[in-house]
């Protein structure tokens, strides 16, 4: 009813239009109004009991991260400092070590080679041999005899060491034929000789009776194995017939003339054995 009411009124408008009449006063109807709702009333953002605790959490989680900064950045001036006083500390020591160096003394050439000349002389003259010496026990003097496969031996009594029951004797690998091992004596290590091996080293002795004795020779521990022992004797010098050079037997001292056997010279047997040779100097 109201559309065909609007209708018929536009119309006539442009009817009136086209005859340029006086146009009437279109007759309006009043817009029906929509009803009002109800308004609500806005509740405050605050007041979500949601919002408020995420809030909570939220400026709780600033907080913290507020003072872990705070002490990152604590630390970083620390280390800052101490990276500062240590580059100071090592920048005044290298200061100071650097202004305490003593240029070093040159020593002039004349006075360096005196002293060359010197040691050379001192060097040479230690590793010359010594000039071969008879041993000089006096005119009267007591000797130990003693037996080795059937050959007699004497050594001065003030150049023995000692005697030793021969006991166990353990080998050592690459070791001279005429060295048997070593003895063990109170915790000593005594070096044990094949006495009839290093006096006779072309002879077999494969059929010797085993050796009893062990002869000490001065303070080393070097000892000449033996089968018997044929007690001490006083001799006289003039029982003795003295060698006078070194000759092929630097070992040999003398023969005891009414015994036929040799007398030790026990300094030079003990350089023999120390440089690892026999009788022979093999």
């Amino acid at each position: 009813m109201r559309e065909s009411t609007q209708y018929r009124t536009m119309d006539d408008y442009f009817h009136a239009l086209l005859l340029e009449e006086p146009l009437p006063e279109p007759e309006l109807q009043p817009l029906p109004q929509p009803a009002a709702e109800p308004l609500l009333a806005a509740r405050p953002y605050l007041e979500e009991p949601s919002r408020i605790e995420r809030l909570s959490d939220l400026l709780a989680q600033v907080g913290q991260v507020q003072d872990e900064m705070e002490v990152i950045a604590h630390q970083e001036v620390e280390a800052f400092n101490i990276d500062v006083a240590t580059t100071i500390a090592v920048t005044e020591t290298q200061a100071v070590v650097e202004s305490t160096v003593v240029e070093p003394e040159v020593v002039p050439a004349s006075v360096v080679e005196p002293e060359v000349a010197v040691q050379t002389t001192l060097v040479e003259s230690a590793a010359a041999p010594t000039a071969w010496r008879n041993i000089e026990p006096g005119h009267e003097f007591q000797a130990l005899f003693f037996e080795v496969a059937g050959v007699m031996f004497a050594v001065p009594l003030t150049e023995l060491g000692g005697i030793h029951r021969l006991g166990e004797v353990t080998s050592l690998f690459g070791q001279a034929p005429w060295f048997r091992g070593i003895m063990t004596q109170r915790e000593k290590k005594l070096s044990v000789v094949d006495t009839a091996q290093w006096v006779m080293p072309d002879e077999d002795h494969s059929a010797l009776a085993p050796y009893q004795y062990l002869i000490m020779l001065g303070d080393s521990s070097w000892g000449l194995s033996c089968h018997h022992l044929k007690g001490t004797e006083k001799l006289r010098s003039d029982q003795i017939k003295w060698r006078h050079q070194e000759g092929k037997r630097p070992w040999l001292a003398g023969m005891v003339k009414d015994k036929r056997c040799a007398l030790l010279h026990v300094h030079e047997l003990l350089r023999l054995l120390d440089r690892g040779v026999n009788i022979d100097g093999r």
